[in-house]
């Protein structure tokens, strides 16, 4: 048997947007001790094999960026909804400082939008 589900309002769903950029922050954080992992892996490998270990650091420290920007973004839709019960979606693309990850969310809420 399933709970009964809660009245979407502006406070569950702030409330869900909020839980959802703790875990991308706890994801941040994961992706920052692979990055050291990465690292002293690095160092311990001999010199022809680095460019690929150094590949691996990139993909790694692209992953925390993106998901960086995605909690800075859910979580000022967080803020925004809690203060005006609106969504300010255009301040929330605003905090992602990555500009191919920006471009994309704009595109795609802007077609979805329509």
């Amino acid at each position: 048997m399933s709970a009964a589900q809660p009245e979407i309002t502006a406070d569950v769903v702030a409330a869900v947007l909020k839980a959802l950029t703790g875990e991308m922050a706890i994801a941040s954080q994961s992706c920052g001790a692979l990055d050291d992992a990465l690292g002293r892996i690095l160092e311990a490998t001999p010199v022809e094999g680095r460019m690929a270990v150094m590949q691996e650091l990139h993909t790694v420290d692209m992953l925390a960026q993106r998901v960086t920007a995605m909690a800075d973004f859910s979580n000022k839709l967080s803020q925004s909804l809690a203060q005006s019960g609106t969504l300010d979606v255009q301040a929330a693309l605003s905090t992602i400082t990555l500009g191919e990850v920006a471009d994309r969310m704009r595109a795609s809420i802007e077609t979805k939008a329509v």
